[in-house]
Order: structure tokens, then sequence, then C-alpha cells
């Protein structure tokens, strides 16, 4: 019996195939797991077979741990997780300023309102919220480097690297205190020396379209 070891980055179909493919070379069966459900291939098998097998099993051990006791506490935690989150992005907010500084009033009234969708919208009332909550912190004697990374988490609502990119571009151009964001930003957010250029030529980098490889 033959043993096939998925390539990462393939999908079940790529896998039924070659494991069929692999049974009728070796004239045997073929074994092997793909997301840890056992998979086998004999000679002749049809590859859809086995994806529909692979499907089955799948949707049938997530309908058994949506019903586990083990669902049910994460479900419950993450509940009492987020309640916790809740009250002390509240607390904080009440603590900081209604509105942020701006210094480009009409620029921040014009981005808010052709950014009005749930996406724009998101990226707006983070931007907002994590100002609001910088300066809270500034004004108990924080710097904006020592508050800005965990003002962010607390103001995030499930953003994408993308939003928090734009979020802080946004701030650069209206915020009070944009451009040291943005410097702040560049220098943590930098692989090489590129956010020491974007400083330089007064840019912001995005997290989301830096390469990592």
């Amino acid at each position: 019996m033959q043993c096939y070891e998925p390539i990462v980055g393939e999908n079940v179909s790529e896998t039924a195939r070659r494991m069929v493919a692999l049974a009728q070379k070796t004239k045997d069966a073929v074994t092997g797991k793909f997301n840890d459900i056992a998979l086998t291939a004999q000679p002749g098998d049809n590859p859809d077979a086995i994806v529909q097998y692979y499907q089955i099993e799948s949707d049938r051990r997530h309908e058994e741990y949506m019903k586990s006791p083990e669902h049910k506490k994460r479900q419950r935690e993450a509940k009492e997780s987020q309640e916790r989150q809740d009250l002390i992005l509240k607390g904080a907010l009440a603590a900081a300023p209604e509105k942020m500084a701006l210094r480009d009033e009409g620029g921040w009234k014009n981005i808010a309102a052709a950014n009005t969708d749930g996406y724009g919208g998101g990226v707006i009332r983070f931007a907002e919220r994590w100002a609001r909550l910088m300066e809270g912190r500034m004004a108990n004697g924080d710097t904006l480097e020592a508050c800005a990374d965990e003002a962010s988490s607390l103001a995030d609502e499930g953003i994408t690297g993308f939003m928090y990119g734009c979020a802080v571009a946004i701030l650069s151009q209206v915020w009070i205190h944009g451009e040291q964001l943005c410097r702040w930003h560049n220098l943590k957010t930098q692989i090489g020396h590129e956010g020491e250029k974007a400083n330089e030529s007064g840019g912001v980098l995005n997290p989301a379209f830096l390469s990592f490889g």
C-alpha cells in the first residue's frame, strides 16, 4: 500500500486525482490525509467519488463539533471575551474626547462623506475611534508611540490590513497628530528601510502590500 502526502496549497480535488493516478501507476491502494480526514484510492477509482466522501465526512465532523460541549464552551468564552472588550472600549471612549482634534475639518468631512458604504464606513469608524482613544491616553501622559498599538487593537472591530493602512493615510491628512502617527506607523511597519524612505517622501506604507518572502 502506497501513502500520498498532499502538497501545500493543493485542494482536495487535486489530492484525489493524484492519489488515483498513483494507484493506477503502482497497481496498489493509496492512502492519504486531507485536513486530517483519511482517504483511500484504489486503481480505477473515480476521483470525484473520493472528493464526495471527503465532503460528506467533513460535513459530518462539522455537525458533530457544533453539537459538542467544546463548541459551546468556546462560544461562551468568545461571548464573555467580547463583552469584556466592549466594556473596556466603552470606558476608554468615555474618558476620551467626544471628537478627535482635527487640523483639516473640511478634509475629514469630505472623506467621511465619500465613504458611507460598509467597507469605507468601517475605515472611517475605526480611524475616528483610534484617534479619540489615542488622544485620551495622551491627555493622561502617554506618548503616541506608547499607546498607538493598544488603542488600535481596542478600536478594531474586524478591519483588514488594507483598511488599517487607509486609516493611517486618512489620519495623517486630517488629524492633529496625523504626521506623528504616520511616521510611527512607517517605522513600525517597515521590513527593511522602506519606512524611513516613506517618512522622507511623506508617504504612508500599507501593510497589506508588503512582501514577506
